[in-house]
């Protein structure tokens, strides 16, 4: 995925969270769809991409909740064991993201979830 492919998909995903009660139908839902692992065959690597981009936007607060308890908790669920080193740096250098890590749920392995727990900010 290119930059400008990350950041498209990453002002539709806040478009659509901005209008809300956005139905399935709305012409943006693709980019909410996108997101969806494993059942969008998306790819995790553009994912994880795309939620540093939506993140790097400085979204609103309700953006934010949708964003770690979607998004992210899904990549945490479904590649986590693949991106537990990438999220602990993330983490480290970002404190957007370590924030962002506490809307994520328990989700994963023990492993990475202690390792998701040791690097987030406070729960919320």
């Amino acid at each position: 995925m290119t930059s400008q492919e990350a950041e498209a998909w990453a002002c539709a995903y806040i478009a659509y969270h901005e209008e809300s009660g956005s139905p399935e139908q709305h012409p943006l839902w693709w980019a909410v769809e996108r997101f969806m692992l494993p059942t969008s065959g998306a790819d995790a690597e553009d994912c994880w991409t795309a939620i540093r981009a939506v993140l790097s936007r400085n979204p609103a607060d309700s953006i934010l909740g949708m964003l770690a308890a979607g998004p992210l908790e899904d990549l945490v669920q479904h590649a986590g064991p693949q991106f537990i080193d990438r999220i602990e740096l993330e983490a480290r250098r970002n404190p957007a993201f370590r924030h962002l890590l506490g809307g994520v749920w328990e989700s994963s392995t023990p492993d990475v979830w202690a390792r998701i727990s040791a690097a987030r900010g406070g729960t919320w």
